[in-house]
């Protein structure tokens, strides 16, 4: 069995950092962290300005992944 491990650049990343690693425009950045579809942190601050977890992405791409492959 193959094993990869991703190597995460920062556990959290702004919007702008996530569209230009991903390539998704940030409408629908916004559009999918609406829909629970991206896992943003919790803001400490309201008008804190939100990250994006990173860390649960992959988490999340390595469960579907896994589903897929068995």
């Amino acid at each position: 069995m193959l094993t990869i491990i991703p190597v995460i650049p920062a556990p959290f990343v702004t919007y702008e950092e996530y569209s230009r690693v991903t390539g998704l425009p940030m409408g629908t950045i916004k559009d999918y962290v609406s829909k629970g579809k991206i896992i943003v942190k919790e803001k400490e601050q309201t008008k804190g300005k939100p990250f994006v977890n990173m860390v649960a992405m992959y988490e999340i791409a390595v469960r579907e992944a896994t589903k897929k492959l068995g």
